[in-house]
């Protein structure tokens, strides 16, 4: 029952955080998204991903933080083509997501 509260309360307040950027600090979406993967940089940089994994559990886990974990991760331990796809991947969706759809901006 604990690592179903502290997922909760880790969860809602990356939540929490990421709300409070986009409405009050007026911040794009985009940059809230590429903030908590840096987040996650930094985190797994520093060797404190495992312990606030160990913690928080599904909480950080499900989040663009562990992205950004993985991606570090990934390059430390020279898996490169997991770091290359976590990056290539949204990049190609996008492309075609843009190929196929018309967008809704000023004329």
């Amino acid at each position: 029952m604990d690592a179903y509260v502290s997922a909760f309360f880790v969860g809602g307040a990356l939540c929490l955080i990421g709300q409070l950027l986009l409405d009050l600090v007026k911040w794009s979406f985009v940059r809230v998204m590429s903030s908590f993967v840096v987040l996650g940089v930094i985190i797994e940089t520093f060797g404190w991903y495992d312990d606030v994994q160990t913690w928080a559990g599904a909480g950080v886990r499900t989040t663009l933080v562990h992205l950004g974990h993985a991606c570090a991760e990934g390059v430390r331990n020279e898996h490169f083509a997991a770091a290359v796809f976590f990056f290539s991947f949204p990049v190609f969706v996008a492309f075609l997501t843009a190929l196929m759809f018309k967008p809704r901006g000023q004329k």
